[in-house]
């Protein structure tokens, strides 16, 4: 598959996803965006008995919370697409579900798609959460096979 003329922008709602499609906005005018916000199940949870809830509960619990979660997911993408195009970039929103750690959502998403480019922010939400399970960034930017530019937030970087 060739390389398209379209980005992918990794967007969480956090300080670097903002730097990253203020970034995008100045270095990539005249390009088609797709604004990803990317979601997690909470049935992976249950299903390793992390949450012990009888199966019924259970079952009932997951599909009502990542039905939450999916709709979050939306309405920050949706904050991530009108950034965008105030950016300057033709923006459209999308959610993507985790098929495991974000990072490798990503990269397939990449994969498949061949944008010509990734651009994510190098801080996401949760730093406790990166620790333990590496960050998404580091992740995309060793594993994509195709571009990635790397955002870190405005105040790492002296802008404002």
């Amino acid at each position: 598959m060739a390389v398209t003329d379209h980005v992918l922008i990794a967007y969480d709602d956090s300080d670097g996803a903002k730097a990253a499609i203020e970034a995008a906005g100045r270095l990539l005018t005249g390009r088609t965006a797709d604004v990803i916000s990317v979601w997690q199940s909470v049935g992976a949870a249950v299903a390793a008995g992390s949450i012990a809830l009888p199966a019924e509960v259970a079952g009932k619990a997951v599909t009502e919370l990542d039905r939450h979660a999916e709709a979050r997911a939306r309405e920050i993408a949706e904050e991530g697409a009108r950034a965008a195009r105030a950016a300057g970039l033709e923006a459209s929103a999308r959610t993507v579900k985790a098929g495991g750690n974000v990072w490798a959502t990503l990269v397939h998403l990449a994969q498949a798609e061949q944008p010509a480019a990734v651009v994510l922010g190098s801080r996401g939400r949760s730093g406790v959460k990166s620790l333990l399970l590496g960050s998404v960034s580091s992740g995309v930017a060793h594993h994509s096979t195709v571009p990635v530019l790397v955002v870190p937030p405005a105040a790492e970087h002296g802008a404002k």
